[in-house]
């Protein structure tokens, strides 16, 4: 599985990379929203993990940004927050698959991945 990680935190870019590699998915890191489209355009991934708040974009904004690309139009996303709780029912509202509050429980995050890569769960809007 490839992974579109967007998040603009070195240390966070480093561990989940380390972490989703050793566990066999390849990881892409994107540091913004106009780095994440740059890669959405060029397809090929299977989930994306986005930080709801970047320097130059919030979450919900680069996840339109990415969904409006053909090659990304149905590619599940899990939102990523350091505000926990108070992200959870934005992230339904913008449209994404999956929520996780930093600090991440990396034991959850590869279940929500393994959900998210059933056949068609890029459909159902949820949260994890």
């Amino acid at each position: 599985m490839r992974i579109l990680l967007v998040d603009d935190n070195p240390l966070m870019q480093q561990v989940l990379s380390h972490y989703l590699e050793s566990q066999g998915y390849t990881v892409v890191v994107a540091e913004d929203g106009a780095e994440a489209l740059a890669l959405g355009q060029q397809g090929g991934f299977q989930v994306c993990m986005i930080d709801m708040r970047l320097p130059d974009q919030e979450g919900p904004e680069i996840l339109a940004a990415l969904r409006a690309l053909p090659s990304m139009r149905t590619c599940p996303a899990i939102a990523v927050s350091g505000l926990g709780e108070k992200d959870r029912g934005r992230t339904l509202a913008a449209g994404f698959n999956a929520f996780l509050a930093k600090p991440i429980d990396l034991d959850a995050l590869v279940r929500t991945l393994e959900h998210l890569a059933e056949p068609g769960s890029e459909q159902a809007v949820g949260v994890i």
